[in-house]
Protein backbone atom coordinates (compact mmCIF):
# COMPACT_ATOMS: atom_id res chain seq x y z
CA UNK A 1 0.00 0.00 0.00
CA UNK A 2 1.39 3.36 -1.01
CA UNK A 3 0.65 6.81 0.33
CA UNK A 4 -1.53 7.48 -2.73
CA UNK A 5 -3.75 4.55 -1.68
CA UNK A 6 -4.29 6.11 1.73
CA UNK A 7 -4.59 9.80 0.87
CA UNK A 8 -6.93 10.98 -1.91
CA UNK A 9 -4.32 13.24 -3.51
CA UNK A 10 -2.15 13.06 -6.58
CA UNK A 11 1.22 11.63 -5.44
CA UNK A 12 3.37 14.31 -7.06
CA UNK A 13 1.24 17.46 -6.77
CA UNK A 14 -0.86 16.93 -3.67
CA UNK A 15 -3.94 17.97 -5.67
CA UNK A 16 -7.29 16.25 -5.03
CA UNK A 17 -8.17 13.36 -7.30
CA UNK A 18 -11.13 13.46 -9.67
CA UNK A 19 -13.29 11.40 -7.31
CA UNK A 20 -12.69 13.81 -4.43
CA UNK A 21 -13.50 16.80 -6.66
CA UNK A 22 -16.70 15.10 -7.81
CA UNK A 23 -17.72 14.41 -4.20
CA UNK A 24 -17.04 18.01 -3.17
CA UNK A 25 -19.01 19.36 -6.13
CA UNK A 26 -21.96 17.07 -5.36
CA UNK A 27 -21.91 18.22 -1.72
CA UNK A 28 -21.76 21.89 -2.74
CA UNK A 29 -24.66 21.56 -5.19
CA UNK A 30 -26.67 19.58 -2.64
CA UNK A 31 -26.25 22.38 -0.10
CA UNK A 32 -27.13 24.96 -2.78
CA UNK A 33 -30.39 23.16 -3.54
CA UNK A 34 -31.15 22.88 0.20
CA UNK A 35 -30.74 26.66 0.53
CA UNK A 36 -33.18 27.18 -2.35
CA UNK A 37 -35.67 24.79 -0.74
CA UNK A 38 -35.39 26.46 2.67
CA UNK A 39 -36.01 29.85 1.06
CA UNK A 40 -39.11 28.40 -0.62
CA UNK A 41 -40.57 26.24 2.16
CA UNK A 42 -39.14 27.83 5.32
CA UNK A 43 -36.42 26.90 7.74
CA UNK A 44 -38.64 24.81 10.01
CA UNK A 45 -38.43 21.70 7.82
CA UNK A 46 -35.98 18.84 7.62
CA UNK A 47 -34.73 18.72 4.03
CA UNK A 48 -32.75 15.97 2.33
CA UNK A 49 -31.27 16.24 -1.16
CA UNK A 50 -29.72 13.09 -2.66
CA UNK A 51 -28.48 12.34 -6.16
CA UNK A 52 -29.52 8.79 -7.07
CA UNK A 53 -29.40 6.50 -10.05
CA UNK A 54 -32.62 6.78 -12.03
CA UNK A 55 -34.23 3.43 -12.85
CA UNK A 56 -36.46 4.97 -15.53
CA UNK A 57 -35.11 4.01 -18.99
CA UNK A 58 -36.29 7.38 -20.38
CA UNK A 59 -34.17 9.29 -17.84
CA UNK A 60 -30.78 10.19 -19.34
CA UNK A 61 -28.76 9.93 -16.13
CA UNK A 62 -28.85 10.51 -12.38
CA UNK A 63 -31.92 11.93 -10.66
CA UNK A 64 -32.22 14.23 -7.66
CA UNK A 65 -34.46 13.01 -4.84
CA UNK A 66 -35.76 15.72 -2.51
CA UNK A 67 -37.41 14.80 0.79
CA UNK A 68 -39.09 17.39 3.00
CA UNK A 69 -40.29 16.57 6.51
CA UNK A 70 -42.41 19.34 8.01
CA UNK A 71 -43.77 20.01 11.51
CA UNK A 72 -46.84 18.00 10.62
CA UNK A 73 -44.52 14.93 10.39
CA UNK A 74 -45.63 14.31 6.81
CA UNK A 75 -42.82 13.23 4.53
CA UNK A 76 -43.01 14.63 1.02
CA UNK A 77 -40.76 13.26 -1.71
CA UNK A 78 -40.06 14.75 -5.12
CA UNK A 79 -37.81 13.32 -7.83
CA UNK A 80 -36.28 15.63 -10.42
CA UNK A 81 -34.91 13.73 -13.40
CA UNK A 82 -31.65 15.63 -13.61
CA UNK A 83 -28.37 15.69 -11.65
CA UNK A 84 -28.26 17.87 -8.55
CA UNK A 85 -25.79 20.19 -10.29
CA UNK A 86 -28.46 21.03 -12.89
CA UNK A 87 -31.30 21.79 -10.46
CA UNK A 88 -32.29 25.46 -10.77
CA UNK A 89 -34.34 27.93 -8.75
CA UNK A 90 -37.10 27.52 -11.36
CA UNK A 91 -37.18 23.75 -10.65
CA UNK A 92 -37.58 24.45 -6.93
CA UNK A 93 -40.28 27.05 -7.59
CA UNK A 94 -42.22 24.47 -9.62
CA UNK A 95 -42.39 22.00 -6.72
CA UNK A 96 -45.91 21.80 -5.32
CA UNK A 97 -46.37 19.97 -2.05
Amino acid sequence: MTSSDIHPTHPSKGAPTASVKKSVQALWHGQRVKRLLRARFGTQSLISVVETHCADPQCPGPATQITILGFDMMRRCVVLHRPVAEVTAADVAAIRI
